[in-house]
């Protein structure tokens, strides 16, 4: 099991809804856990840590390899693993805390943003929603079908770890072709602003069960 954060929904529902946060690389399960006390109270909050070890509370989902070019390259099996070791610790935390199968979203950023695609696209029987922040679709990913999850994407213009172009050429196409999937730009860097965290949590709102 994958070290976690968890805050429980309050409410009287036999089984809550959740959302698994999945951070970025070099982060932690902290990180993301900060935007708990602001996502709406009858969410069950669970904020997942990355199984490899980079430094003293630095982790990541799969290791980038630098190219001649300056671009990072991943192995393409050790990201599959990750998606099945987050996959599985899921599974396990939906019984462990009885939540609601049925309403389950996963948010995460940059290299979290990324996985978060993965998972929406390859397990659609477990994930509702997805709220993809300063990432992008891998090419990898088969995105043919009509989405059956619907998705919140957002990403700065001056992003310098993750350029514009990457979710430009990914994500808006599937914005413009579904609109199940929204996306948005922000004047922002590689983070979260205030607008982009605003924007989101009416997106939660309005998209409820």
């Amino acid at each position: 099991m994958l070290k976690y954060r968890i805050r429980k929904g309050d409410n009287k529902l036999t089984q809550n809804p959740a959302i698994f946060l999945i951070h970025g690389y070099g982060s932690n399960c902290d990180d993301l856990f900060s935007f708990a006390p602001y996502l709406p109270k009858n969410l069950t909050i669970i904020s997942l840590e990355a199984p490899l070890s980079l430094a003293q509370g630095s982790y990541a989902w799969y290791h980038l390899y630098p190219e001649q070019n300056g671009a990072l390259k991943s192995d393409l099996n050790e990201v599959q693993r990750s998606l099945e070791l987050i996959t599985n610790n899921i599974k396990q935390l939906i019984k462990k805390y009885n939540i609601n199968k049925m309403d389950v979203s996963v948010l995460g950023f940059s290299q979290g943003a990324i996985l978060s695609w993965a998972l929406a696209y390859s397990k659609s029987e477990i994930v509702r929603r997805v709220i993809a922040l300063s990432g992008y679709i891998h090419e990898s990913i088969d995105t043919s079908d009509t989405p059956k999850f619907i998705g919140y994407a957002s990403h700065g213009i001056t992003d310098e770890i993750i350029p514009i172009k990457m979710a430009r050429d990914s994500v808006f196409p599937i914005s413009q072709k579904h609109s199940a999937i929204e996306y948005h730009e922000f004047n922002d860097g590689h983070n979260v602003s205030q607008e982009n965290f605003s924007k989101m949590l009416i997106w939660l709102e309005r998209t409820k069960l």
